[in-house]
């Protein structure tokens, strides 16, 4: 059951982001030759309106391959006819598709489930907060300066925080209120912590819980928007601590990992219920179609944001570098994301073996 999962995840976090290349090529007027879901032969196609439709027998992967794309083309409808803004929009469209996808998935697992937020409940005695003076009600704005809008944030600091003097500011009463506390390691969570329970929204279809409100509808959809926000930041530290080699390559999960990770999880919370299951499973292909966006758009050739990157430079010049040359790095940056594949394979393998 995992296994299916796993690819029914993979096919349509794919399938959104080639359909995010095909809106955006059809409502520019450029012609789309063929929308293909997975690689390989073709075990099923169908041709309407000039496209052909195909499923394909990999079901990892697909492409949207458009008329002009790859070389020049006299057909006004041709992508290289295109203007650089058009093109952009095109290319660029894939990861929208993805963040909207993404977005859409955070949003139905917060209606349904609830969520918690950066405020604090219950203040645990003995630990630092209680004995700064904190109150139940005080809500995170801050932490170390930076903004908090979600109970992720203020986890995600605290992490990168450690056992340093921490710069809490909190909102109680209308009015802003900062203390500097010490956090504490806590053996049982292997973190350090300040002592508070965080508040909770309940999800609109669970029991209800004396104390607590249910999660409404805006708040929802801020929170979900924040949640975007959150991982797409979060991927661009991890790729800027990797690249400056503050992250281990060994940390890096390829599609076996993250096939395996799915098996673990769904394994643990199959035991709660199909409503935690279904939740869980929507979480993490929400993170990982909010990472695949990220990565596309990465300046990196062989990739969306590669694409990009030549658009911006045919705009400044106002003319488009030779088809050749751009090809060649195209190539070349394949060819290294490939090598990329197979050493982070390698490294899921050896890990799990």
């Amino acid at each position: 059951m995992s296994i299916f999962i796993t690819v029914l995840i993979f096919g349509l976090i794919i399938t959104v982001h080639e359909v995010g290349h095909f809106a955006a090529a059809r409502a520019g007027g450029i012609a789309v030759l063929e929308f293909a879901i997975g690689m390989g032969p073709k075990i099923f196609s169908v041709e309407r309106n000039g496209t052909v439709y195909s499923l394909r027998l990999i079901p990892i992967g697909g492409f949207c391959k458009m008329l002009g794309e790859d070389n020049t083309d006299d057909d006004p409808r041709a992508f290289c006819n295109k203007s650089v803004l058009r093109r952009v929009c095109v290319v660029s469209g894939g990861s929208a598709m993805n963040f909207l996808l993404a977005f859409a998935a955070f949003f139905a697992i917060i209606l349904v489930s609830g969520m918690y937020v950066p405020e604090m409940r219950e203040l645990i005695p003995g630990m630092p907060a209680a004995e700064a003076g904190f109150l139940p009600g005080d809500r995170i704005i801050k932490l170390n300066g930076k903004r908090i809008n979600i109970y992720d944030d203020f986890g995600f600091v605290m992490a990168d925080n450690g056992a340093r003097p921490v710069e809490i500011t909190v909102k109680r009463g209308g009015a802003a209120l900062t203390k500097i506390i010490t956090p504490v390691y806590d053996a049982e969570s292997g973190g350090y912590k300040v002592g508070f329970r965080p508040e909770a929204r309940l999800g609109v279809f669970g029991g209800a819980e004396p104390g607590f409100n249910r999660v409404g509808l805006f708040e929802a959809l801020a929170a979900a928007f924040y949640n975007i926000a959150f991982w797409i930041k979060y991927t661009f530290l991890s790729l800027v601590r990797l690249f400056t080699l503050k992250l281990s390559v060994d940390e890096l999960a390829g599609p076996i990992g993250i096939a395996q990770t799915i098996n673990e999880t769904y394994s643990e919370t199959v035991a709660y219920g199909i409503t935690a299951t279904v939740a869980t499973m929507a979480n993490i292909m929400a993170l990982i179609s909010a990472n695949l966006g990220v990565f596309n758009l990465l300046p990196l050739p062989a990739l969306d944001g590669g694409r990009l990157v030549f658009l911006a430079v045919e705009g400044v010049r106002r003319k488009p570098l030779a088809q050749e040359r751009e090809g060649m790095v195209h190539f070349i940056g394949f060819v290294a994301l490939m090598l990329l594949a197979v050493f982070v394979a390698y490294n899921d393998i050896r890990r799990f073996m």
